[in-house]
């Protein structure tokens, strides 16, 4: 029998699965699942549940690199086909996504920034003015700055 809690992780983490843009995003969540499957009577809460399970496969992932590094596949002289977004920043946004002290219109707006939109895109979008979207986003960098800091400083 799986706790309520565990429930809404796996759904969370399906849900995230369905909008994921990268193998690397997807193995994670897939690591993430079976950490959560794993251990289903777990009474912590879905948000900490899913940072917690998405903060150990990232640390799979890097112990299999380490291991084993990636090696190219392709001739020297190939150009790659298809080269995948920066591992930081797929970081980022999944920390944006699972943050609990982000307001759901603020986490919008930083995914927003995240995934290239500038503020005259999304003052055109959302109908106000330049400099308000602009103030909203100096707010919302500010409250990041200080929820990262603070969660570095408790690791």
């Amino acid at each position: 029998m799986m706790s309520d809690a565990v429930v809404t992780a796996v759904k969370t983490l399906q849900e995230r699965a369905l909008r994921a843009r990268n193998t690397y995003e997807l193995d994670r969540i897939e690591r993430a699942l079976d950490e959560l499957l794993r251990n289903p009577e777990n009474p912590a809460p879905a948000q900490h549940r899913v940072r917690s399970a998405l903060g150990h496969a990232h640390e799979a992932i890097e112990r299999r690199k380490a291991i084993a590094p990636q090696t190219e596949l392709a001739d020297h002289g190939q150009e790659p086909g298809y080269v995948e977004f920066a591992f930081q920043e797929i970081e980022m946004l999944a920390w944006i996504s699972v943050e609990p002290g982000f307001k759901e219109p603020d986490r919008a707006l930083l995914i927003d920034l995240a995934l290239g939109q500038d503020a005259e895109m999304l003052a055109e979008r959302d109908g106000v003015p330049v400099a308000r979207i602009r103030e909203r986003i100096s707010r919302c960098r500010r409250q990041a700055r200080q929820l990262r800091s603070k969660m570095d400083l408790a690791a």
